[in-house]
Parts: C-alpha cells; sequence; structure tokens
C-alpha cells in the first residue's frame, strides 16, 4: 500500500467521524431544547394546580382574605405570563410567552367564580394576590397586581 493510499484512507475516516459527531452533537442540542419546554410546561402546570387550590382556599375564607402567589421562575426580557380566572369557562388559565415560545394550561375550579380577573407578569414582577371580596352576598375570587 502505497502512503497516499493511507493519507486518503485516513481523511475518509476522519470526515466519516467528524459527520457522526455534528449528527450527536445536533440531537443533543435538540433534545436539550426540549427538555427546557418541558421544565417551564412542568412549571406551568404546578402553577395552575396550585393557584386552583388557592382559589378554593381563599373561597372558603370569604371576605377580605388574601393569599400572596408567586410565580416559580424569573422573567426574561420579552417574556411574559398571563393568569385568568375565567368566570365562563369556571377555570384558571395561564398563557405564557417564554423563550419565544407560548405554552397554555388550565385548570378547572372546584368553586364558581361569579368575575373574570386576569394578570399580565413580565421581567421584574414576580408576585401577584388572590383575594376574596363579597359583593352583593356572593364571594367573588379576584387577581391583583
Amino acid at each position: 500500500m502505497r502512503r497516499a493510499q493511507i493519507t486518503f484512507d485516513f481523511l475518509i475516516a476522519i470526515m466519516l467521524i467528524t459527520v457522526t459527531v455534528a449528527g450527536i452533537v445536533s440531537i443533543a442540542s435538540g433534545e436539550v431544547a426540549n427538555a427546557r419546554t418541558f421544565d417551564s410546561v412542568a412549571k406551568l402546570k404546578v402553577l395552575a394546580v396550585d393557584l386552583r387550590d388557592t382559589v378554593a382556599q381563599v373561597y372558603a375564607a370569604g371576605d377580605g382574605f388574601t393569599v400572596r402567589k408567586e410565580l416559580p421562575f424569573e422573567l426574561k426580557s420579552g417574556e411574559s405570563v398571563t393568569i385568568t380566572l375565567n368566570s365562563t369557562t369556571n377555570r384558571v388559565e395561564i398563557t405564557a410567552t417564554l423563550g419565544g415560545k407560548t405554552l397554555k394550561v388550565a385548570q378547572k375550579l372546584q368553586v364558581p367564580l361569579y368575575t373574570t380577573s386576569s394578570i399580565t407578569l413580565g421581567p421584574g414582577e414576580r408576585e401577584f394576590n388572590v383575594t376574596a371580596q363579597n359583593v352583593g352576598g356572593e364571594t367573588h375570587v379576584l387577581l391583583q397586581g
């Protein structure tokens, strides 16, 4: 075998290894992005379940009772989270724009809502209140900044 043949074989082997490694790196970076999205959805789902339980607690406690809640993560520039207590569907609905993706989760409430209320949180805003108010003999649960 000549020296040029060995060099050519060596170059082909290096090219195949490079293509294989590039494919593995591409797959790994895609999996990391999927894991981050899954993490964000899981945190939003936990927040929705926590808010569902908080609304029931505030409703049961009655007029003037307030619970302070906090987002489970920091929002970066361009990100936002909108939380809605929807009286039409009787659900807590969370719509988040995180990392250029829009994520939505919802939870059915166990207590009646008489008023729809909503709050939008942006960067630097993590806290909000869930408050009960007595209006005309009905307990209204509202979101407040």
